[in-house]
């Protein structure tokens, strides 16, 4: 019997024009006018996009220098008391304070719209701090004393500096932005630049706790924004100058996301505004000191916003939908952080790009039994595997819920170790020992495909959170190929060795195994992460390939930075992904897919 749906049908909604990306996600930079004077900042700037003021600065000479901006273009006013740089100042084009200097200098300056007038010192003399506030209230936080990085904040009423509580962590070269009442400490490094913090902290008007990090340590970047809803930018990493970077990333009040970069990557810039109407000015880069002005623009809250799942109708004729299989063609790999322990061969992995494992791996006679497990953007290491083993298999759908199974050491071995977080404990043993065999699904539902037991094996076993069974075999007998799947009943393996190097792919439906579309490039010790109807297959042999997997056909993406073989990675997801260690490098590399719009075609 059909179904009211099925009947009566749906409705999609149609749209004159398409609606944009929301937020930051969908923000960018663009062009605008210059600076007098070319010159690096740090926080020597308030206001906001449309009604900015830039101050001091170092061009080769500290600079009393100060200009206005009025949304397109800058405007020379009366100059500081005192030429310096490495300030922190915050508040408005009308009305800012100018605080501390090179030496821990404790001077501090006021605006009132037209000249500057000296007034009560800081308590505590730093340069390269932040600041925050809109006066009379405003804040000036951490930097570099005359003995060193401060976690010292202090608090100004309009007439005087009062010290409230510190930091958590003391650092210099840091962003801040806020009020008074409500900011953000933004990264920042130790004072000689030999430590790059990624830490962000959050200050309620009385104490400072420590939030999500960002996802790339820098010093010297810059800022705009709430606590709730900001940006930071550029920066280096390390701290020199030809390092300066674009990179910048917002903060939705829980977490960190890379967005769109700067146009002119640079450092010891200075930043204002909002997530919807930010401003990024001066800063030093290759060949010199900045004076350009970039403008961060995002979606307004009135407009139509695009939603990860939308589908619509565009113009009355074209049916369009929205996600993050759409950006697959586009997605690239980027730099991770690097395993503590290198691990060039045969390594397991599990779990996701912002909780997985690399367990275990290397070579006889002695493979490693540890264990490391990744955040996002770093490695800790964590409790070791009971049986050090190379070749094994991993699965799982985070972190604290993975499955070690099988590989080898002097021999084939049977063992499955699970991982609740806390620590390994050995369960029940495959029916087959094997070692470069591969696994897709979850910690307590999940297959074993192929393998050298020796020899080169079709078997099959199914998991189903205490117990393996033997099931059907694949169609070709293989080796050390990648998989990819969600549950025991659904999944794929693909590519491997027979002994030479094989394109092919199955796919499992719970019953029985299906030869479906081919890899475009045979290859084996490549992997997989993603599901039946959705995966990437990436790395390989001497390969750097990434192919992308729609249910029916691989096409070929961008590629890794660096060929990969026998590595540990990720597993559950074809849009966020990492592939660590692995011959011959012993790096992480991340795969990152963002939402985008494509025409859907109806057949």
């Amino acid at each position: 019997m059909a179904t009211y749906k099925e009947i009566k049908g749906v409705t999609i909604q149609t749209l004159d024009s398409d609606p944009v990306v929301g937020g930051a996600a969908g923000g960018s930079w663009a062009s605008g006018g210059n600076m007098n004077t070319a010159r690096r900042l740090y926080e020597g700037g308030a206001g906001t996009q449309t009604a900015a003021i830039v101050f001091s600065g170092y061009d080769g000479n500290p600079k009393a220098n100060t200009e206005q901006y009025n949304g397109s273009s800058w405007t020379e006013v009366n100059d500081l008391n005192t030429a310096r740089n490495a300030t922190a100042g915050a508040g408005t084009s009308t009305a800012a304070f100018c605080a501390g200097g090179p030496s821990a200098s404790t001077l501090n300056e006021t605006w009132d719209g037209s000249s500057w007038t000296e007034v009560n010192e800081i308590n505590t003399g730093r340069a390269i701090a932040a600041s925050a506030g809109t006066l009379p209230a405003g804040l000036i936080f951490g930097g570099e004393s005359s003995t060193g990085d401060t976690a010292v904040t202090e608090s100004w009423n309009g007439s005087s500096w009062t010290e409230v509580a510190d930091l958590n962590q003391a650092r210099a070269a840091i962003s801040g932005t806020g009020t008074s009442t409500a900011a953000l400490v933004i990264t920042g490094s130790s004072g000689p630049g030999s430590t790059l913090y990624a830490n962000v902290e959050q200050w309620n008007g009385s104490s400072w706790t420590e939030i999500a990090d960002v996802n790339s340590s820098r010093g010297a970047a810059a800022s705009a924004g709430t606590t709730t809803s900001a940006i930071v930018f550029g920066g280096a990493f390390p701290m020199d100058p030809v390092t300066s970077k674009g990179l910048t990333e917002a903060w939705n009040g829980t977490s960190w996301t890379e967005v769109a970069d700067l146009a002119t990557a640079r450092q010891t810039l200075n930043g204002q505004g909002t997530v919807s109407a930010g401003l990024a000015s001066g800063g030093q880069a290759p060949p010199g000191y900045q004076s350009a002005t970039e403008e961060f623009t995002s979606a307004p809250v009135t407009a139509a916003i695009l939603t990860e799942g939308s589908i619509f109708l565009s113009g009355g004729t074209g049916l369009k939908a929205f996600g993050k299989a759409a950006g697959i063609p586009s997605a690239t790999w980027a730099a991770g952080g690097n395993l503590n322990t290198a691990r060039a061969v045969g390594a397991a992995g599990s779990g996701t790009q912002t909780s997985g494992l690399a367990i275990s791996g290397d070579p006889v006679p002695s493979p490693i039994t540890n264990v490391e497990q990744y955040n996002g953007s770093s490695w800790t290491e964590i409790t070791d595997v009971n049986t050090g083993r190379y070749d094994g298999a991993g699965v799982g759908a985070t972190a604290p819920a993975s499955l070690f199974i099988s590989g080898y050491s002097t021999t084939s071995l049977a063992n499955t170790e699970s991982w609740n977080g806390s620590s390994w404990t050995e369960v029940a043993d495959v029916n087959t020992a094997r070692f470069n065999a591969s696994a897709f699904g979850t910690y307590t539902s999940s297959v074993l495909c192929g393998g050298f037991v020796p020899p080169i094996s079709a078997s099959i076993e199914s998991w189903n959170g205490s117990s393996w069974t033997e099931i059907a075999e694949l169609n070709t007998s293989r080796a050390d190929g990648g998989a990819a799947g969600s549950s025991n009943s659904s999944g794929l393996y693909f590519g491997g060795y027979t002994p030479s190097a094989q394109a092919k792919n199955e796919s499992w439906d719970g019953t029985s195994w299906t030869e479906v579309g081919d890899l475009n490039t045979a290859r084996s010790g490549l992997s997989g992460s993603g599901i039946a109807s959705g995966a990437i297959a990436f790395g390989g042999g001497s390969s750097a390939k990434t192919e992308s997997w729609n249910g029916s056909s691989f096409t070929e993406v961008n590629d890794l930075s660096t060929a990969k073989t026998r590595f540990a990675p990720s597993t559950q997801s074809s849009v966020s992904a990492f592939a660590a260690g692995g011959s011959p490098t012993t790096g992480t590399e991340e795969w990152t897919v963002d939402n985008a719009l494509s025409t859907v075609t109806i057949s």
